[in-house]
Parts: C-alpha cells; sequence; structure tokens
C-alpha cells in the first residue's frame, strides 16, 4: 500500500499522532512539579520521579499492544487498520493525567484497562467520554476510601497552598498530574490547531460561556475576581475544555449541535466550579452532555 493510501485509510492515526505530541508539554510540566520539585526537597530517590514520564509512556504502549490482541486475536482481522486508527492509548493517557500525582496505581490502572475493555462493548452503542466516565467513577472510588487529596509529596508538606493567579496559571497549584498547568493546556491546544480534525471551536466556545457566566457570579456574588481567577486555573476547567470536553469520539458531529455542547460545557461548568466550588462537576457536566451528543445532531 502506498503511503498516501496509507494515510487516507488511517486518517484518525494523524489525529492521535497530533493529541499525543500535544501532551508533551503537559508531561514535561507534570515530571517538573510532582517529580523533580519533590525530589530536590528530599521526598523520594531521583529514579522514582521518573515515574510522571514513564507511566503514560508505558500506558500507551501496553493500550496499542491489547489493541493488536483484540482486534487480531478476538475479531480475527487480517490488518492492523483498526488497531493504527484507535483512539484508546491517547484516552488512556488521558485518564492517568486526571488523575491525581500521588496516584494509587493498584486502583488507577485496573480501573483504565475495565474502562477500556468496558467501551469495547458499548462502541457506536452509546455515545459517552471516557475520560469523564473515568474520573466521576475514579473520584467515588476515592471518595468511598477518603483518598480525596491532589496534593503531591512536597505539596504535602506545606501549610498552605498558593493563591497566587500567576503561579496557578503556570500549573504550581494543586490538582490532577497534568489538568493543573493552564499555560501547557494552551500551548497543547495551539499544537491542535494544526490537526485539521480538531474540534477547535469547543474549547474556545467553552471559555467564551465559562467567562460570561463567571462575570455575572462576580457580579451577583461576593466572590472578588481574584477568587473567580483561582477558581478557574485550580479546576483544570482549561485542560478539560481542550483535551476532555473535545473528544472526537464523544462530541456533536454537526455545527449547531457542537456550538450549543461547548456553551452548556462551559456554563454549567462555570455554576458549578464558582457558585458551588464543585470541581468534579465539570467531568460530571462533560460526562451528561456526551450522552446527549444524539440529540445535540438532531440540531440543524
Amino acid at each position: 500500500m502506498s503511503k498516501k493510501g496509507f494515510l487516507k485509510t488511517n486518517k484518525i492515526l494523524g489525529i492521535n499522532i497530533f493529541y499525543l505530541i500535544s501532551l508533551i508539554p503537559i508531561i514535561g510540566f507534570t515530571y517538573y512539579k510532582n517529580g523533580i520539585i519533590p525530589v530536590k526537597n528530599g521526598y523520594f530517590p531521583f529514579f522514582q520521579s521518573l515515574q510522571y514520564i514513564v507511566i503514560p509512556i508505558i500506558i500507551c504502549l501496553l493500550s496499542y499492544i491489547f489493541e493488536i490482541y483484540y482486534y487480531t486475536v478476538i475479531k480475527k482481522e487480517d490488518n492492523f487498520n483498526n488497531v493504527y486508527n484507535s483512539m484508546s492509548p491517547y484516552i488512556n493517557v488521558l485518564c492517568y493525567l486526571v488523575t491525581g500525582p500521588i496516584h494509587k496505581l493498584y486502583i488507577t490502572i485496573p480501573l483504565i484497562v475495565v474502562i477500556d475493555i468496558l467501551f469495547k462493548f458499548i462502541n457506536n452503542k452509546i455515545t459517552i467520554n471516557q475520560v469523564a466516565l473515568y474520573k466521576c467513577i475514579l473520584f467515588g472510588v476515592l471518595m468511598l476510601l477518603s483518598m480525596t487529596s491532589y496534593r503531591n509529596w512536597y505539596e504535602l508538606s506545606l501549610s498552605s497552598i498558593t493563591t497566587d493567579p500567576l503561579k496557578l496559571f503556570l500549573g504550581f497549584g494543586v490538582g490532577g498530574i497534568g489538568t493543573i498547568t493552564t499555560l501547557c493546556a494552551i500551548i497543547g491546544y495551539i499544537i491542535l490547531l494544526f490537526n485539521p480534525y480538531y474540534k477547535k471551536e469547543i474549547p474556545i466556545l467553552s471559555v467564551l460561556g465559562y467567562a460570561v457566566i463567571a462575570v455575572i457570579i462576580y457580579f451577583v456574588s461576593p466572590i472578588s475576581f481574584n477568587d473567580l481567577l483561582v477558581n478557574t486555573f485550580n479546576s483544570g476547567f482549561v485542560f478539560a475544555s481542550v483535551f476532555v470536553a473535545s473528544l472526537s469520539n464523544a462530541t456533536p458531529i454537526r455545527k449547531t449541535g457542537r456550538v450549543v455542547y461547548a456553551l452548556l460545557v462551559g456554563i454549567l461548568s462555570a455554576i458549578s466550579i464558582n457558585a458551588f466550588n464543585v470541581n468534579i462537576g465539570l467531568y460530571g457536566i462533560i460526562l451528561v452532555l456526551s450522552i446527549l451528543t444524539p440529540l445535540f445532531n438532531k440540531m440543524k
């Protein structure tokens, strides 16, 4: 098969490559914040800090191995086209990145595997955001086990966390492994703009809807502008809008539906984060709206 024919047959492979490249700045900063800084402060040896680079790579590779097994052994397909076009490796890495920095691998990895297998059975039967589903289930499990802290080893030793909006924008707040750095999420978005299949309007419209409601909340409630910035940057909203809310297999196809979907993500997230201080609500909103995708696709 010619190179042109291969790329034409496996269009999603190109999408996945762009997605994985866009995560490099996130993973790099994650390694620095959750790995290097604790090492410098003597909380664990250097080799242990490498987990924040090694684990996502292993997850990606093992995901491809599982895809090969699934499509060639279980489905008995005679080519690798569905393996090349699988979004599972990228989605599974995203699941890892929305996990807390002191992750319980004996909980998170099995959950990623179970949900990935589950989606093999519900594929094309229901539209649902896999990352949002993982995040919500994981949050519920950790709540039951009283393990909901998002501080890394170094942050656990601090008497307080930063509320400086600039530091939070850069990513020095408390949150998921890769979700907390708004700057790197924006860099990732710029990279994804070169991907013609990326639904680039979803993050823009989500942020727009979020900003409008956040401003309204600012004027009608005691919340300060600094609090709005802290809430926004510390919630990982920009990361979620760029990478999670825009997943192509869990978002509307029709343009009008995408506009409504994206605005609702932003509007409802602004209310959840700023009015109720419930950051996990962001993923619950994305999850519910992804299930409603067939309704959005009916909009002309």
